[in-house]
């Protein structure tokens, strides 16, 4: 997970020189790109070769933001799946390697894979029990109950920043999109009489952000 966000971004950067028109080499030209593929690929280039400097570095900074909070996300959610691994590998006798979501979620809702197949097996539910019926994905935990709880809280915020980070990669679309849509209105509201306002706004107490659409008749 790791190596793939560093690769990210890393050709991030390769696509800010790029656009930027800036000498990757001696022999490589200069680029000419259309302004709405630049704030495509990277939100406020295109507002700043159209000489719109201060919205370009507001879509900049949304998407520097969106970014930052991806790997946020990604990190946490990562340092969180290896402390409830540990946890369970610690406390349930388990081998954390090679087990798949659904495992992790029943181990954290069952003491035993003895407990949980004698419930599934009252429900008729066999397939359930036959999943685990080698024992390499048995787990008993050992104590008290509030070592699995423990467990399973980390389990959840580890797929809450997950989530997160999915809604995030979701907002960067959205942003690139936005972007695109707001140089193509930036190049041709001279073509019309009607005024138009579209800016991003990011509202740093509430960690949201939101386009905003004014006309003016």
């Amino acid at each position: 997970m790791h190596h793939t966000i560093y690769k990210t971004i890393i050709t991030g950067l390769l696509f800010v020189q790029f656009l930027t028109g800036q000498d990757l080499g001696k022999d490589i030209p200069k680029t000419n790109i259309s302004p709405i593929l630049k704030s495509l690929i990277l939100p406020g280039t295109g507002e700043n070769s159209l000489n719109f400097n201060h919205r370009g570095r507001v879509f900049l900074l949304v998407e520097s933001t969106l970014w930052f909070s991806l790997i946020s996300s990604v990190l946490m959610s990562d340092i969180l799946q290896r402390e409830f691994q540990t946890s369970a590998a610690e406390h349930a006798n388990i081998l954390p390697s090679g087990k798949n979501r659904e495992f992790w979620v029943d181990i954290g809702n069952y003491e035993s894979r003895e407990i949980f197949n004698q419930e599934h097996l009252r429900f008729r539910e066999f397939d359930a029990v036959e999943k685990y019926e080698n024992d390499e994905w048995n787990w008993n935990w050992d104590g008290a109950t509030s070592k699995r709880k423990y467990f399973e809280s980390l389990r959840i915020k580890s797929y809450v920043w997950s989530l997160t980070g999915k809604f995030l990669i979701g907002g960067i679309v959205i942003n690139h999109i936005v972007s695109a849509i707001d140089v193509l209105y930036l190049k041709n509201r001279n073509r019309s009489t009607e005024s138009f306002t579209f800016s991003p706004y990011f509202n740093f107490t509430a960690n949201s952000f939101t386009y905003n659409l004014f006309y003016n008749f």
